[in-house]
């Protein structure tokens, strides 16, 4: 019955546009960070940690709040968490913030210092910042990921993630990000193995360097698609960014990343894409292409080892993701 309950919520969410969710659906869990009623969770850890250990569709509906928590995600079967909203197809209107505050290296490495780390396929984000407040390089390091994603048909919806250094990491597997809002300065959309399609997002830089830092050990284990999305400074940059921010750098000799029909503002270098580093160019099997791009940013001359395209063919949401993603990305996200 749940799972009836939670196919008919998201056929009607994808005939909407944007409309009030302040009522949680039908048997979903709830969390509420103040006036906790019974039945009810103070964390959405505790939430997450609740669910049966089966592969039944669950949903986790969370009411407006900080929560100052980490979030591991491991369970196998359809999971759905949404926040309180008044427009859910904007992330301005988000009132559930998801935050923490760690490096990586404080923790010895790895993605332990996510705020949201998912280790599970299946899973729908709608309507919550995660953020990692950790913010510049310092003496004890700066990686500080929002979210490290490590499963397939990942959705992410009108989702706000904030960071500095590595905000979001796309590891693996299928995912989508559609409205959203990305926020951070060094390499803060990167990974190795996963093919993410980002489609009418705000990517705001606060600070210079490179947006995408993409990693595959060979060319058909990572694509990144930036779709029709707006490339621009974050409110919160302290200094001028006019030229001080690339598209990306290689983080491997085989990266592969995309930009399509964008609107790329002023905080572009006009070279486009920068090398890993002077040492360790690593452009020699990159793809870094460009279609369509407009705005100040969008005037060359760009990199000798970027790609201008004639067509977008190639780069299209079922190319990205693969034919069945009509089954799993909301329809309403992606219009």
């Amino acid at each position: 019955m749940l799972a009836t309950k939670l196919i008919s919520l998201l056929v009607f969410c994808a005939k909407i546009s944007a409309q009030p969710r302040t009522v949680p659906p039908d048997a979903a869990v709830i969390v509420r960070g103040s006036g906790t009623q019974t039945g009810e969770f103070h964390t959405i850890q505790a939430a997450v940690a609740s669910l049966p250990g089966d592969s039944s569709a669950q949903v986790i509906f969370v009411y407006p709040g900080t929560y100052t928590e980490q979030v591991h995600l491991t369970r196998a079967g359809n999971l759905t968490m949404m926040g309180y909203t008044e427009s859910t197809k904007s992330y301005t209107a988000n009132t559930v913030r998801l935050s923490f505050n760690l490096s990586q290296e404080q923790v010895g490495g790895g993605d332990l210092a996510a705020t949201l780390r998912i280790d599970a396929n299946n899973f729908s984000l709608y309507n919550i910042d995660v953020v990692n407040t950790f913010g510049p390089h310092n003496a004890t390091g700066a990686q500080a990921l929002a979210v490290a994603g490590y499963g397939t048909n990942l959705g992410f919806s009108a989702v706000g993630f904030y960071g500095y250094q590595d905000t979001l990491r796309a590891e693996k597997g299928v995912q989508f990000y559609g409205l959203c809002y990305i926020e951070g300065a060094v390499d803060f959309i990167f990974g190795q193995h996963g093919h993410a399609f980002f489609h009418r997002n705000t990517i705001a830089s606060v600070g210079p360097g490179a947006i995408t830092a993409d990693g595959p050990d060979t060319s058909d284990e990572s694509l990144f698609v930036i779709n029709e999305s707006n490339i621009t400074t974050s409110a919160a940059a302290t200094t001028d960014l006019t030229g001080q921010v690339f598209l990306g750098r290689p983080w491997s000799a085989q990266a592969q990343v995309a930009y399509i029909s964008c609107w790329l503002d002023t905080l572009i270098n006009s070279a486009g894409w920068e090398p890993w580093s002077a040492s360790m160019p690593q452009t020699d099997g990159v793809l870094f292409a460009e279609y369509a791009s407009t705005g100040p940013g969008a005037v060359g001359p760009r990199a000798p080892f970027a790609t201008q395209l004639a067509s977008p063919i190639g780069y299209g949401i079922a190319e990205v993701l693969g034919a069945n993603w009509g089954a799993w990305v909301d329809a309403a996200y992606y219009i």
